[in-house]
């Protein structure tokens, strides 16, 4: 008996109550975003279908060729955001924020792939669990893209990501740095604090210290083994993790950090 597909929503078609909207900021990675689709496309459920608002923001000098055609009938609405120079992915999250319709919504980057029924598990936990900031873990592929029917394969050769090394878990248990992927954000807690620090700009420290302010109110931070992401490989960004941008970013963070830590 051949299986009744369920209809694809169109852009700004959701069901009544959206659980969550993913923002993905995107820059130069046609690979990722055809593996990204090539999941949306064969693996999502029609639960998820109905419940996850998808905004693709662009950062880049101009629209890439083809994009938009690329998107039609994935249900993935599209924002361009000028950007020269350095990546500012900040200022991409702000602005599809404004976009945000879910209760939830999550900054989930190009690279990532959710593995089996991981999205629709992390939007469940997240509401009923209002108290806790609910974030995945992310375990590193070697390869930069991969079918979507061999996810199972590329598992069995994937690293520990970096955050979960000794030296970074040190920080995080010890120094009180916290990080999570992709943490699901209550909307209305995210638009109360204002998004993301636009100051930071190319890799480092934003995510961390959206999750700080954010968990100012009295929340706390869950990180669930349930909930696993695989990270596809690519080669270094240009104008992405330069020493220079890096070191400002860093320097940064813990400007804010050692404030906070002082009032």
């Amino acid at each position: 008996m051949k299986r009744k597909e369920s209809p694809r929503l169109q852009a700004g078609e959701y069901v009544k109550e959206v659980c969550l909207s993913a923002i993905v900021t995107y820059r130069k990675r046609q690979t990722h975003l055809k593996t990204l689709l090539a999941w949306w496309n064969t693996q999502a459920s029609p639960q998820l279908r109905r419940t996850c608002q998808w905004i693709l923001v662009e950062a880049d000098e101009t629209p890439s060729e083809g994009i938009e055609t690329m998107l039609a009938g994935t249900g993935f609405e599209y924002l361009f955001c000028e950007n020269t120079g350095v990546f500012h992915k900040t200022r991409a999250l702000n602005l599809a924020l404004s976009r945000c319709v879910g209760a939830f919504v999550a900054p989930f980057d190009v690279d990532l792939l959710p593995v089996g029924r991981t999205l629709e598990r992390h939007g469940e936990l997240a509401r009923v669990s209002p108290q806790f900031l609910v974030t995945g873990y992310r375990v590193m592929a070697a390869a930069e893209t991969v079918a979507t029917s061999e996810l199972s394969e590329a598992l069995e050769t994937a690293e520990i990501s970096p955050e979960d090394r000794p030296s970074a878990l040190w920080k995080q248990l010890l120094r009180g740095e916290r990080f999570g992927v992709v943490p699901l954000f209550d909307r209305q807690r995210l638009l109360e604090i204002d998004g993301w620090d636009e100051e930071f700009i190319g890799w480092g420290g934003e995510d961390q210290d959206v999750i700080e302010r954010y968990l100012e109110d009295g929340r706390s931070l869950c990180r669930c083994s349930d909930l696993l992401y695989l990270h596809l490989s690519h080669p270094p960004t240009l104008q992405w993790r330069e020493t220079a941008s890096i070191d400002r970013n860093r320097q940064h963070y813990y400007r804010k950090m050692e404030g906070r830590q002082n009032r």
